[in-house]
C-alpha cells in the first residue's frame, strides 16, 4: 500500500520535528516542511502531498491565508489545521474556508493518525 505523503507547515522547528517523528512512526511519509504560509504554498505546488498539516498562527502569512491560497490552486487539496486555539468561531472559519479538519496542541500520536486516515479515506 502506498504511504500517505504529508507536508508539515509550522513556524516552530520543534513542533515540525515532533510531528515528523509521530507521522513516520505511524507509517506516513513526510515529503516536506515549511516554516510559514508563503513557503507552504511553494512546497505544496512542488511536492503535491496527499495532505497538509498546517499551523494556524504563523508570520508573515498565517495558516488560514495559506489554506485559502492552496485551495484556490487545487480545490481538492486536503488540509488539516494544527492549532492551540480552541475558539469555536475561529475553528468554524477554518472549516468554512475548506480545511478538512483540525487538531489541537498538545496532540496524541493516535489522534493525528486517525484524523489523517479519516480525511484521506483509508
Amino acid at each position: 500500500m502506498k504511504k500517505v505523503r504529508v507536508l508539515l507547515v509550522d513556524d516552530s522547528t520543534y513542533i515540525r520535528t515532533v510531528l515528523s517523528s509521530i507521522l513516520l512512526e505511524a507509517g506516513f511519509e513526510v515529503v516536506g516542511e515549511a516554516p510559514d504560509g508563503e513557503a507552504a504554498i511553494r512546497k505544496y505546488m512542488d511536492l503535491k502531498p496527499d495532505i497538509v498539516l498546517m499551523d494556524v498562527i504563523m508570520e508573515p502569512m498565517n495558516g488560514m491565508a495559506a489554506t485559502e491560497a492552496i485551495l484556490d490552486i487545487d480545490h481538492s487539496a486536503k488540509i488539516l489545521m494544527v492549532t492551540v486555539l480552541e475558539d469555536s468561531d475561529i475553528l468554524m472559519d477554518l472549516m468554512k474556508i475548506g480545511a478538512k479538519g483540525y487538531i489541537t496542541k498538545p496532540f496524541s500520536k493516535e489522534g493525528i493518525a486517525e484524523k489523517i486516515k479519516g480525511i484521506i479515506g483509508e
